[in-house]
């Protein structure tokens, strides 16, 4: 069995990955060589901000909060608490230059999909963005609220089961199941649809519900590997810049025709840009190592190369894989 879930902007946990990496990508944006590592929770009329800085850059988190917030579609009053702790860079380049142990990094591609992702990914993905389309850009759908998430299971190569939980306001639930339904068969005719199998669910959001940062690490889909790709971690951090570096390792491999489906595996060592220890296999499970470059693996690549402005918002509103516009993706 395999299975993926995507949330919409507004889910309590989603949107609290948006703060914290609109966060990083602030400070980034005014200082380049800022390092911080911080967490973001809450909910129920507060949300809280906290963490180690090593920057220059000086802002109004609180402002840019509720502005992330806003965009994400949670618009119920939060009172944001910030501590956001200044350290000497002695001790930034110690605590926040990832870890004083080994980090693994997993990568993973396939040709399954156009994006290179597995099927229920792939389809949990789609739906989700449409649903946030309709949300954002058809009047009809004004009650469709912006939390919610989309489950996909699947035996084989096609979906079997499609569960769909998602605030409506007071649009009832019987209208809401049939828009639905008839949206996502759009993009399968043959899976079984459940949309808000537990009853109505008129408010949900940071307003209703708490959530945290740095939660969802099935960057995949299961039973593929758990991702850590330390949100609210600015781009220097080993596990998120290894796991946008896995990912393109996999990619190009698949790309190139010389697999259809990789998981690549890094093993950096504190202090260490190259990685110490490197397996990738295909899908007979054959070592295919030796095909990629050691060198496209530094972890200062991600700041040489790929930084921009957003990037890290980006790669977690609807996950850093799959998505046209990130670098690794390119």
């Amino acid at each position: 069995m395999r299975s993926a879930r995507m949330k919409l902007p507004g889910h309590p946990d989603k949107a609290c990955d948006l703060v914290a990496e609109a966060i990083v990508d602030e400070y980034l944006k005014r200082d380049p060589e800022s390092r911080l590592q911080l967490q973001v929770s809450g909910g129920r009329g507060a949300l809280f901000v906290n963490g180690d800085v090593f920057s220059t850059a000086d802002f109004d988190v609180a402002a840019l909060i509720q502005r992330t917030l806003g965009a994400a579609g949670s618009l119920q009053p939060l009172e944001p608490f910030v501590a956001l702790e200044q350290i000497p860079f002695d001790a930034a380049s110690r605590s926040l230059d990832g870890s004083t142990l080994p980090i693994m990094a997993v990568g993973y591609a396939c040709d399954e999909t156009s994006e290179f992702l597995p099927k229920p990914l792939y389809l949990a993905k789609r739906i989700a963005k449409a649903l946030e389309d309709k949300r954002r850009g058809d009047e009809a759908w004004f009650w469709l609220g912006s939390d919610g998430e989309v489950k996909v299971t699947a035996d084989g190569s096609e979906p079997d089961s499609i569960f769909i939980q998602i605030e409506h306001g007071t649009e009832p639930l019987e209208s809401v199941r049939q828009k639905i339904e008839g949206l996502v068969r759009e993009f399968s005719q043959t899976a079984k649809i459940r949309v808000n199998e537990f009853g109505p669910c008129e408010t949900r959001g940071l307003a209703g519900l708490t959530g945290a940062s740095g939660r969802e690490q099935s960057a995949y889909g299961l039973p593929l590997p758990a991702v850590d790709v330390r949100i609210g971690c600015d781009i220097r951090h080993p596990s998120k810049a290894g796991a946008w570096l896995a990912r393109a390792a996999a990619l190009g491999l698949v790309r190139s025709g010389r697999a259809r489906a990789v998981l690549v595996n890094l093993k950096y060592l504190p202090g260490e840009a190259r990685p110490a220890a490197l397996s990738a296999r295909d899908e007979k499970g054959r070592d295919i190592s030796g095909l990629i470059d050691r060198g496209s693996l530094a972890l200062d690549r991600v700041a040489k190369d790929w930084w921009r402005p957003g990037l890290n918002a980006d790669a977690a509103r609807w996950g850093f894989v799959g998505e046209a516009g990130l670098p690794w993706e390119a």
